[in-house]
């Protein structure tokens, strides 16, 4: 199976490639720069495969939440390449890839729970809370959010004594996240990596699997259109 993997949700722009078990992946920090670096950095990969285009089962996407933006340009081309390929698309959550990074670390530790967070502006974070199952991949635990980080500190207080662990952007934007937890381990500075999205993308069934013509992005903030029509964040 082949499975191609593309992201431009946040300031880092990735792409992946499951070529029958074995990964390859591209990363870098590029914000503005999506559009010129996204689709050659899949080529790249397609190329050190030694496959093309039109050996490919599915496209899967970073489906935010995540830049206005970016969710769009990633969404826009794996819809674009599956509809002339004639194959299905899967989009993966930028939250869930966040927490990925970390199932390993988890899983051996004995379990507990990791906490995404991406800055979202507006004073407010992506936030979702994850648990890592027995295949080794993480599950929601609870619908992802768009919340503020007050509100996030007053659930908090109210958490068991599981092990936590804490990833993303929006624990850099709001140290005081940091503060209110023992965490046991944190990685604020991480962004989406397509290596352990594709991880994800590898372990979805069939089933779930959309026609290109479903692709859509997750946006979380339902007034971002209006909000952001004028000012679209850096993608």
């Amino acid at each position: 199976m082949n499975i191609l993997f593309i992201d431009s949700a946040t300031e880092a722009c990735t792409a992946a490639l499951w070529h029958n078990g074995t990964v390859l992946s591209a990363f870098e920090l590029a914000p503005k720069a999506h559009t010129h670096r996204l689709l050659p950095m899949a080529e790249q990969l397609l190329s050190e495969a030694g496959i093309d285009y039109n050996q490919l089962d599915l496209i899967a996407y970073g489906r935010g939440p995540g830049s206005f933006t970016g969710v769009r340009i990633a969404t826009a081309c794996a819809q674009g390449m599956a509809l002339g390929l004639d194959i299905p698309v899967l989009g993966i959550s930028s939250l869930a890839t966040l927490a990925q990074a970390l199932r390993e670390q988890a899983f051996q530790a004995g379990g507990g729970i990791i906490h995404a967070a991406l800055d979202a502006r507006m004073g407010e974070i992506y936030y979702g809370r994850y648990l890592v199952d027995d295949a080794g991949v993480v599950t929601p635990l609870g619908e992802e959010r768009v919340i503020s980080p007050e509100l996030i500190l007053s659930e908090f207080a109210t958490n068991t004594n599981e092990r936590e662990y804490a990833i993303g952007s929006g624990f850099a934007r709001y140290p005081a996240l940091l503060r209110a937890q023992a965490w046991q381990s944190t990685s604020p500075d991480a962004y989406p990596d397509a290596r352990h999205a594709i991880e994800l993308a590898a372990a979805t069934p069939e089933s779930h699997w959309q026609d290109p013509a479903d692709a859509a992005p997750i946006y979380l903030r339902d007034n971002v259109a209006q909000v952001k029509a004028a000012a679209p964040v850096a993608g």
